[in-house]
């Protein structure tokens, strides 16, 4: 099982070197004015195939760089699962924000940088490139990507490598092989999971735009229609009201403001043509839906600062 490596540093220097030795190559940087005042420890210990790291420090930014690379021969995807503080990890161009239960994956044998922007706990556990392709399809679609806690099983995940990590020295041989078992396990499912879900997201976001775009095509081709409501458009397109009004909820209007936004915007336009000069004020309110002119006065007003008729006027159309 291999035994368990524990440093407590006593100061930077050191810290930079352990780093290195325990890991893989990388350098480690802090600001020159709070080196003085480093402290940071680190805790790693081999279960089988995985390795479990408990890493702790002040503010520290960490660069994992090309030179580094050719030095190790080993592969290991590392899954960093933030403890305590945050954490902003670079990798594959893509920025994860962690938040303690977060976590992320990075390959050790592409660069990376890890920035601790105040005191912070990490839990890292290392996992043999050839292990992980077993046991997940196309893992390196997950690397620089956070996993929220809070979404899905990412937040069990968590915990369980925490906890383990916490009484790695409670555990015997046939324990820490059945847990290892269980960890890729854990991981293989909560980051499946993930992947589904996002599939699902995004063709349910396809399918809204879809939804939105033919609802707002409806709306601007019915404006002169008095019929023209919430009801009249779910019935008209086949779907609930219930359903519209959600598909509207993420455009921050609802379905009847926005079907007076349109009509008071083609309004206005209307001013301006040429085609609309021998209509009255009333005759364009009639043309867009608007039942009462005195109704339309006020919300064009309110809508854009002045009354039609002045509108009008500054426009020259009169």
């Amino acid at each position: 099982m291999g035994s368990l490596m524990e440093v407590e540093i006593q100061g930077f220097d050191q810290f930079d070197t352990q780093v290195s030795e325990l890991f893989f190559p990388m350098d480690c940087e802090t600001p020159r004015d709070s080196r003085g005042g480093f402290r940071g420890a680190i805790e790693r210990r081999q279960f089988g195939e995985l390795g479990f790291a408990a890493v702790r420090s002040t503010p520290l930014d960490v660069y994992r760089r090309r030179s580094h690379i050719g030095r190790v021969s080993s592969t290991q995807y590392l899954v960093k699962v933030q403890v305590e503080g945050e954490s902003l990890i670079c990798h594959r161009g893509r920025e994860a924000h962690l938040r303690p239960g977060d976590f992320t994956l990075c390959l050790s044998s592409e660069p990376y940088e890890l920035h601790f922007p105040s005191d912070y706990s990490q839990v890292v556990l290392s996992v043999p490139q050839p292990l992980m392709e077993d046991c997940l399809h196309h893992p390196e679609r997950h690397l620089g990507v956070r996993r929220d806690a809070r979404v899905g099983a990412n937040g069990l995940f968590s915990q369980f490598v925490t906890s383990i990590v916490s009484r790695l020295d409670d555990m015997d041989g046939v324990l820490a092989q059945r847990l290892e078992a269980n960890v890729i396990d854990l991981l293989a499912t909560t980051l499946t999971h993930s992947e589904e879900s996002e599939r699902r997201d995004r063709l349910d976001s396809g399918v809204k735009c879809e939804h939105l775009h033919r609802i707002k095509q409806f709306i601007r081709s019915h404006l002169h229609d008095e019929r023209l409501g919430p009801g009249w458009v779910a019935q008209s397109l086949g779907i609930s009201t219930r359903y519209l009004h959600l598909l509207f909820a993420d455009e921050g209007v609802s379905v009847s403001r926005y079907i007076l936004g349109m009509r008071l915007d083609a309004s206005r336009q209307a001013f301006s043509n040429a085609s609309y000069h021998r209509y009255s004020i009333a005759d364009i309110a009639y043309r867009f839906g608007f039942k009462d002119p005195a109704h339309f006065s006020r919300a064009f007003k309110r809508a854009f600062g002045d009354s039609p008729a002045r509108y009008r006027r500054a426009l020259g159309a009169e």
